[in-house]
């Protein structure tokens, strides 16, 4: 539904797009998609061009400015210079820019469909709900621009003590592809909030809808320099990557991605005394207790499992059952999804996603986990692109689905004899970003929810969930630092003490005294 533009308004915003795109390559005839440095479209550089193609047709649809070390160092100073005006804006001027933001938002709805599918497949589904999303996140930014505050706590002294919260300055921002308007103005949105400028790493999957952001954000009112949108090649990316952390002028990263990366980012970091914020992936439990709705269960299960064909962190990627209701309940989950009548293959954002969720799928099955269900069929024919849903029970402990995860329509089901065997299997893996439990005892859900190693526990719901007055992050090596609200100000803002001291002169002749 959002890719077809039928109205007079919607047409023009297509055109007005494809005007930043309209100088083509030489000899190519593909669109340029530039980099947005200092306010204004770069479509050459030292870096000089990618070809990207679509991660299912193959077709090449653009020809991609990518930053080299010179364009690296021209945005960083912009964003320096930006910070120095941008802090001293008032919170309520910054809500006002990050509503109009939401404003275009809803405005251009078709406009940033029409760009995401330019290079790579989404459902409408998920296009609808991750603009839902994005929207609800702009509100929450809005209102953390004002909700900046300090304290003034008391002293033994009876000085005047005032704790202040102010912005680091420049943040490099890299969110993840899978929800790509939600992330990517999450990791704008909140920094900005706070009174910091950023660095956005573009995601070189979808370069034709990243580059619509920058000229958003200036039409809403954002100064020019306050946000740059840089592309990178994937033979120097991590160069260019470092050379920004490294740089003396950059004071905080944010990243949204998988845990692989994560690490050696927050490595990175590491070594260059960087504050960091990373939100990394999960293999989320959803927990099925005696007391459970069943068909409640199974449907939110599932939903959670193959919403975006399994590309998002938080997906429900395990079922732990308790044995006494195990074989009841993987009649329900059979049923509902049979009910459900999906398509053979769910296509995926990254090129041979498919490849790889087959790779998991054939290791469990060799080692002799059971299929449970499949929308698979004989005359299935798979792409590297795409993968049926598919939920496998008795997996072996040796398989690698147990302990990877697989950001594709894969669901494992376990059977566990008791609430203490539950517990410690759900804990028993690295990360912890988010779970579920299905139960009507909710004394037992709350002492289930308090022993759970993780960053957000959902009583009855689905493992997929975001809300902007919520903490959202992870435990264990799902990171650390949090989204929205007092989270994103604490994430995005650091301390100062200002004190005034009462009596300022102090016994120099006691020095040395007794030693």
């Amino acid at each position: 539904m959002f890719s077809a533009l039928t109205s007079r308004r919607s047409l023009r915003l297509v055109l007005q797009t494809r005007r930043l795109t309209s100088d083509l390559a030489p000899q190519s005839g593909r669109a340029v998609v530039p980099l947005w440095i200092n306010g204004e479209s770069l479509k050459s550089s030292t870096g000089r061009t990618v070809v990207h193609k679509h991660s299912k047709t193959g077709e090449e649809t653009c020809e991609v400015v990518v930053a080299g070390k010179e364009e690296v160092d021209q945005a960083i100073n912009s964003s320096k210079l930006a910070f120095q005006d941008w802090r001293n804006v008032n919170g309520w001027e910054r809500k006002g820019i990050l509503q109009n933001v939401g404003k275009l938002i809803r405005d251009r709805s078709n406009l940033l469909s029409e760009a995401l599918l330019s290079d790579t497949i989404f459902s409408d589904l998920v296009m609808a709900q991750d603009q839902k999303s994005a929207l609800h996140l702009l509100d929450g930014a809005a209102n953390t621009a004002i909700s900046v505050e300090g304290s003034i706590p008391q002293t033994v002294d009876g000085s005047f003590s005032m704790v202040l919260r102010q912005p680091y300055g420049p943040v490099l921002s890299i969110p993840a592809f899978n929800y790509p308007l939600t992330l990517a103005l999450r990791s704008i949105a909140y920094p900005l909030a706070c009174g910091n400028t950023v660095l956005l790493r573009a995601s070189p999957l979808l370069p034709q809808f990243f580059q619509l952001l920058g000229p958003l954000f200036q039409e809403a009112g954002l100064p020019k320099e306050a946000l740059q949108v840089l592309n990178f090649s994937e033979k120097d990316v991590g160069e260019r990557v470092e050379q920004i952390i490294a740089h003396s002028d950059v004071r905080m990263v944010n990243f949204t991605g998988s845990v692989k990366l994560g690490k050696i980012l927050a490595a990175k970091c590491g070594e260059y005394l960087k504050p960091s914020l990373m939100e990394l992936g999960g293999k989320s439990v959803a927990i099925v207790l005696p007391s459970a709705d069943l068909k409640l269960a199974a449907n939110n299960i599932l939903f959670g499992a193959f919403l975006n064909s399994g590309q998002v962190c938080m997906s429900t990627e395990q079922v732990l059952v308790h044995s006494d209701i195990a074989e009841e309940f993987e009649k329900v989950l059979k049923e509902t999804a049979e009910k459900a009548q999906w398509g053979e293959g769910m296509e995926m954002v990254r090129h041979r996603s498919g490849d790889g969720a087959k790779a998991l799928y054939d290791d469990a099955v060799k080692q002799g986990a059971k299929i449970l269900y499949s929308a698979s069929s004989s005359s299935s024919t798979p792409t590297s692109t795409s993968f049926p849903p598919t939920i496998l029970s008795s997996l072996p402990p040796t398989s690698k689905l147990l302990k990877e995860e697989s950001f594709s329509p894969l669901l494992s089901l376990h059977r566990l004899p008791s609430t203490s065997s539950i517990i410690q299997h759900a804990n028993s893996h690295s990360t912890g970003l988010t779970s579920s439990i299905f139960t009507n005892d909710y004394r037992e859900a709350l002492e289930i929810a308090t022993d759970l190693e993780s960053g957000a526990v959902h009583v009855n719901g689905m493992t997929v969930h975001d809300q902007h007055n919520l903490p959202h992050g992870g435990w264990k090596d799902s990171g650390y630092g949090r989204f929205n609200g007092q989270g994103a100000v604490e994430s995005f803002t650091q301390t100062k003490n200002v004190r005034f001291v009462k009596e300022g002169m102090l016994p120099l002749d006691l020095l040395y005294k007794g030693l």
